[in-house]
């Protein structure tokens, strides 16, 4: 009888466990449903059909995060997580500068506050948010900038107020672009750890850290001949916006350490000079507000009455009704390009493909604008883009590009199927060039007194990363990187219809502003999205259309993972020591796939450095 019984106890435990597993799913997912659409309740009975009132209001434009070119959701990354930047508040340039131009032009608004010292962004984004805060002012409406410290990017922006304030223990840091880079050779040496390094272009400066102890004389004139006109440029809009004399920017970076020893407070060196008007605390600030701009409480400890940056947006017209057939579809590279789907600051090639398919399959999409913010990353990744890109322009429709703050290295290689490329002045590109890097595990190996040793079938099949590495494998991978260079530069060459010498000549990973860009025949014409897309329209002879965009599917259980990471606190405490030691066991750049033997990157190392506050 024991078997018996014993086969029917199993039975009966699998029967439990099966009902167990069904019950608590299922109860799982109604706990979730409810949970939904309790939060969705309390969010409606909070909301308001009214519409916003914004009468008599201050603007209040004070963005706090990055601007992009689109906003994308997704789970963080585990690095983030501890980093501390799991929950990136991603801001449209788009939205932000809808605003400011409608403000403009808005005369129900009492004044705009500017406080972009929080929000990251690269130059050329900086101008253009510069240029329409310039415009609210030539329009006759007061601009009050405030912010604890001010960087390049929120100077430029706030100098073109009419009154620019700072914080007493704050300071002015437009001190312009400093690069500097670490450099891990003589590490990766001492721990014989080796990294065999290919490069083909000689200003494609994104390997130096592994081969070099300083920056090469090729990467620093580079730099400099894109940074300095910029500079220039920046520094010519600050000054004339404040009224001061040309150089004083200039001259305060210089000699601010000097100054500094007769008046140890810098913000006090700002206004001596005339960078800012008022040197305030946070009670000043609001106590000035209260007398320019009285709230309806008349309580001087409160803020003036105010609408966000948001609420001013949900009040704009909307665009009137358009009953067009023909859509222009706008594809999003943004980030750096690698396999698999995209998330904030990664153009996952899998998205991006899937977007331009939605768009080939779509026979109402008679053009595709491209729309390329990224310094590159993964050959392959880039290339399966393009292909996708080819075979959009096969069916007959055509490619546009609008290069954002950032088109280099392999965000120049997904554009070579356009009919036309327009860029911002200020734009980075070209890049043009390959490198791989191979690192192999023989220095450590020999050190710990390891030894590999066995048998192959094949020649091919003999070495592997355990192993120091061989001449015939040496050669044959910088002939890969050769080989993938002549490809890159015959692209560009065909897409541009110029010699291959005369884009050699130009290519190498050097890196251009879209102004010079255009002069060497990289792109067509400058201007910004909007243009490209009236380009677009043109091309495919359309006279009435409207734009289609695509995002990136989110999975629900994503979804769900992301809302529940924003609303808990996920952030580790690491002091800075800790997060400086995370950051150096994560050297690589992203594109670098570990599993890899060889990673091929066409990527914009010099773009790292443009994205600031």
């Amino acid at each position: 009888m024991s078997k018996p019984q014993s086969l029917w106890s199993k039975a009966d435990k699998f029967l439990t466990l099966t009902r167990k597993i069904i019950v608590n799913t299922f109860t799982a997912v109604v706990l979730i449903i409810i949970t939904f659409s309790i939060l969705g309740g309390i969010g409606s009975m909070f909301s308001s059909d009214e519409g916003v009132d914004k009468q008599d209001k201050i603007l209040w434009f004070k963005p706090i995060g990055v601007v992009v070119d689109s906003a994308i959701s997704g789970t963080p990354s585990f690095d983030s997580l501890l980093l501390g930047g799991g929950d990136v508040e991603q801001h449209e340039l788009d939205d932000l500068l809808k605003v400011l131009n409608a403000a403009s032009e808005d005369d129900s608004l009492s004044a705009i506050y500017i406080n972009v010292s929080e929000l990251s962004m690269v130059f050329s984004s900086a101008f253009e948010i510069a240029n329409a805060v310039k415009n609210i002012k030539d329009n006759g409406k007061r601009v009050i900038a405030y912010a604890e410290n001010y960087g390049n990017n929120a100077y430029l922006i706030s100098s073109q107020a009419d009154i620019l304030m700072i914080n007493e223990y704050g300071g002015v840091s437009a001190f312009g672009f400093s690069r500097k880079r670490e450099f891990y050779k003589d590490l990766y040496e001492n721990i014989n750890l080796n990294y065999h390094i290919f490069v083909a272009g000689d200003f494609k400066s994104g390997p130096e850290p592994y081969t070099r102890n300083s920056m090469s004389e090729e990467d620093k004139l580079a730099w400099n001949e894109f940074a300095n006109p910029l500079w220039l440029k920046m520094t010519t809009m600050m000054e004339d916006g404040r009224n001061l004399p040309k150089g004083t920017i200039q001259y305060y970076g210089d000699s601010l350490f000097e100054l500094s020893m007769e008046t140890p407070e810098p913000a006090q060196i700002a206004l001596d000079l005339g960078l800012v008007d008022m040197v305030v605390t946070r009670e000043d600030l609001r106590g000035w507000m209260y007398e320019e701009f009285p709230n309806k409480e008349e309580n001087p400890n409160e803020l003036p009455d105010s609408i966000s940056i948001y609420d001013y947006l949900s009040t704009l017209e909307l665009e009137e009704e358009n009953d067009s057939t023909n859509l222009i579809a706008i594809v999003n590279i943004e980030g750096t390009i690698v396999t698999g789907e995209a998330s904030f600051g990664v153009a996952g090639s899998d998205t991006v493909v899937k977007n331009i398919r939605n768009a080939i399959k779509d026979d109402s999409v008679k053009a595709l604008v491209l729309r390329v913010n990224s310094p590159g990353g993964d050959v392959w990744a880039s290339e399966l883009i393009t292909n996708a890109l080819n075979e959009f322009k096969s069916s007959g429709r055509p490619i546009v590009t609008s290069m954002g703050d950032i088109a280099a290295s392999g965000g120049v290689w997904v554009t070579t199927h356009s009919d036309e490329i327009w860029a911002k002045p200020e734009t980075l590109t070209g890049s043009i060039g390959v490198y791989g890097i191979v690192p192999t595990l023989d220095g450590i190996y020999e050190w710990a007194g390891i030894q590999v040793d066995g048998t192959s079938s094949t020649k091919a099949g003999e070495w592997d990363e355990r192993l120091p590495m061989p001449e015939y494998v040496t050669n044959s991978i910088q002939a890969s990187i050769d080989n993938t260079y002549e490809k890159f530069v015959s692209k560009v060459a065909e897409n541009r219809q110029m010699p291959y010498k005369e884009i050699l000549s130009i290519a190498g990973g050097r890196i251009w502003s879209g102004e010079k860009a255009l002069q060497l025949g990289l792109v067509d014409k400058i201007g910004g999205l909007n243009d490209a897309i009236e380009s677009a329209a043109n091309i495919a002879d359309i006279e009435d259309f409207k734009t289609i965009s695509y995002s990136k599917e989110m999975d629900p259980l994503d979804i769900f993972i992301a809302e529940l990471l924003k609303n808990i606190d996920t952030k580790i405490d690491f002091n800075n020591q800790g997060q400086m030691l995370i950051k150096l066991f994560n050297t690589h750049y992203g594109f670098i796939n570990p599993d890899k033997k060889i990673n091929t990157a066409v990527y914009c190392f010099e773009c790292e450095y443009l994205v600031t506050k």
